[in-house]
């Protein structure tokens, strides 16, 4: 769902449209471009591959992000977060860009949240039906706020709005549901296993945690990209979990960070997670910031 002209309005998340009229030209010679085309995309996972303690982003790391912007490259960001729990992680700096939230179900760009791919209002009331029936909490994202059934003391709250500037709404309020994650569930084969027989949703599994994200059908972090045009050809990748296999899949060169099974054979390029892995992977981002510049 594109949303020409939307907004969230960060305090009260309410979605405004509106039509931007194009002004009438003034010549009849071709408008130059604002900015000069990027040289590369260079999108970034953010927990385990840019936030290692899932509360912050080193300051050396957010400059070797300005270094790649002061080279001409476009940089953006992915992840399972939506873009509210991303954006606090960030210099103002990097705001303007360009932020994939919920594994590619919300776009964010230049203050405005420009698509979302919900889930369907009866696949989200079944979805609802099948954690009632194998007893599992779960966390629904808006697009801003949010519904949460669980038990508030549960370890994954800690990284849910902890800028605290969305609100808690009921079932019955949910609007534009994006994203469906299972925190916990007293039969997890079974719910599993029920998941599987549907094909109307894609789930993804955090390798770290006992946690299940749900979109809707079709959504992928690079399928968010394609969407906002970014090109395969033109894509670098940085990333350490399953819900970055579409980019890596698809990207001109992808670094993983970590081991990860599934997505070694894609990678061009392996950082190990030790005490070293904040200075090899600034060394790559500026390698081959360089690398593509011209």
């Amino acid at each position: 769902m594109r949303l020409a002209g939307s907004a969230i309005a960060n305090a009260g998340g309410a979605i405004s449209t509106g039509c931007f009229r194009r002004p009438a030209p003034t010549s009849t010679m071709p408008a130059e471009p604002r900015h000069p085309p990027p040289f590369m995309h260079f999108i970034f996972d953010i927990d385990g591959t840019l936030c290692f303690d899932g509360a912050t982003i080193s300051p050396a790391i957010q400059d070797a992000l300005s270094e790649l912007e002061d080279q001409g490259h476009e940089i953006g960001f992915a992840s399972a977060r939506p873009y509210r729990d991303m954006l606090h992680l960030l210099d103002q700096r990097f705001h303007h860009g360009l932020f994939v939230g919920s594994n590619g179900a919300m776009t964010y760009h230049r203050g405005e949240l420009s698509d979302i791919q919900p889930l369907p209002r009866r696949t989200l009331d079944q979805l609802f039906e099948l954690t009632e029936r194998f007893q599992a909490s779960c966390l629904v994202d808006l697009p801003w706020h949010y519904h949460y059934n669980g038990d508030p003391a549960h370890p994954f709250m800690n990284w849910v709005d902890p800028a605290k500037r969305a609100t808690p709404v009921s079932r019955d309020d949910i609007r534009l549901p994006v994203k469906l994650l299972v925190t916990e569930c007293a039969d997890g084969p079974a719910l599993q296993l029920a998941l599987d027989q549907r094909d109307d949703i894609a789930v993804h599994h955090h390798s770290d945690q006992q946690i299940v994200d749900i979109t809707a059908k079709g959504v992928s972090k690079m399928s968010a990209l394609l969407r906002h045009g970014v090109a395969a050809e033109q894509l670098v990748c940085f990333g350490n979990d399953s819900n970055d296999l579409s980019m890596f899949g698809a990207a001109r060169h992808a670094v993983q960070i970590g081991e990860h099974a599934q997505l070694r054979p894609l990678a061009a390029e392996r950082i190990a997670r030790d005490d070293d892995t904040e200075t090899a992977l600034i060394g790559a981002m500026r390698r081959l910031g360089a690398r593509y510049a011209g």
